[in-house]
């Protein structure tokens, strides 16, 4: 299963109560299988939003969908009717990630259903991770396809294609294994020990150096955390192991999504670092000197070149 959302304009019309709207849901899309992933049946719903009537310029650029597209869907009631009807009353999902199943809670809240509906999902990533010991714990899902040699020839981040990719996956990875083994997964993951967010950031390569989003206290004591280095994964996202002198080294990680251009709110998620958080960070710290030194021992040997032309 796989749900696209769009997203607030401008922060002013965020949608707070009775959740905080990050996204409201524009289309729903799922494959249906057997338990031997064995394809039943296929649905996609375009959804027509309440709340975020104006498609976020943004969204539309990633998913195609189209201001007109957006008005001419199903209403979420009348969307969510059909989509709980079509799943049986015997089911699972299997999503790419966390993000889906958390929006389409907040979306059953707003709608006054029970937000537990499908709760009990399994994030084919943890699966894929494990599998292929995958080095980023949350590489995209068209980047997971390509490493197992599936064909991207649709266009990805619309909520059909998307679920037929995920569902493409399971045909790839060892799913009787994987579903055996998930609740270990899941209990293998890290608990934090704080998580929040800070709206209202106007540029995500500087976030680092944002007193409102890196001014961070211990979780555990509320003493001073002494930063280490950022290193980003994405444009987006990044992270760093801090030290409180009293409770030890802390792995942070900060996550923002956008909301509109110049407007984007930061996660920030604190970890108790384990030896190898610590470990993997020192290693990625030094590979970054390495390459650093590499590009600037290049340069200066095309500088030489160049003088003596």
């Amino acid at each position: 299963m796989d749900l696209e959302w769009n997203q607030a304009v401008s922060a002013a019309r965020m949608i707070r109560k009775p959740v905080m709207l990050n996204g409201e849901i524009i289309q729903i899309g799922a494959i249906k299988t057997d338990e031997k992933f064995n394809l039943l049946d296929r649905i996609k719903i375009n959804v027509r939003p309440k709340y975020y009537k104006i498609m976020n310029p943004h969204v539309e650029k990633l998913t195609g969908i189209t201001q007109l597209q957006l008005t001419s869907g199903e209403t979420f009631p009348q969307a969510f009717k059909r989509f709980k009807e079509w799943c049986g009353d015997e089911f699972r999902f299997i999503t790419w990630g966390f993000d889906d199943l958390g929006i389409f809670a907040d979306n059953l809240v707003l709608h006054g259903f029970d937000p537990s509906f499908g709760s009990d999902y399994i994030n084919l990533q943890l699966i894929y991770n494990r599998q292929t010991k995958a080095e980023h714990l949350q590489c995209a899902l068209a980047t997971a396809a390509e490493s197992l040699g599936i064909p991207l020839d649709v266009q990805c981040h619309d909520a059909f294609n998307d679920a037929y990719l995920t569902y493409e996956l399971c045909r790839k990875l060892d799913m009787t294994l994987g579903i055996a083994e998930y609740a270990e997964y899941v209990a293998a993951l890290p608990t934090p020990l704080m998580k929040d967010a800070v709206p209202n950031v106007d540029d995500t390569k500087k976030m680092v150096f944002n007193r409102r989003v890196v001014g961070i206290p211990c979780p555990k004591c509320g003493g001073k955390l002494s930063l280490n280095q950022w290193i980003f994964s994405s444009g987006k996202s990044c992270k760093t192991i801090a030290r409180c002198e009293t409770d030890g080294n802390m792995l942070i990680k900060l996550k923002a999504a956008r909301i509109t251009d110049n407007n984007y709110t930061v996660t920030r998620t604190v970890y108790a670092a384990t030896e190898d958080d610590v470990k993997t960070f020192e290693e990625k710290l030094k590979k970054r000197e390495e390459r650093k030194k590499h590009a600037a021992k290049k340069s200066e040997g095309n500088n030489d070149n160049n003088g003596n032309v």
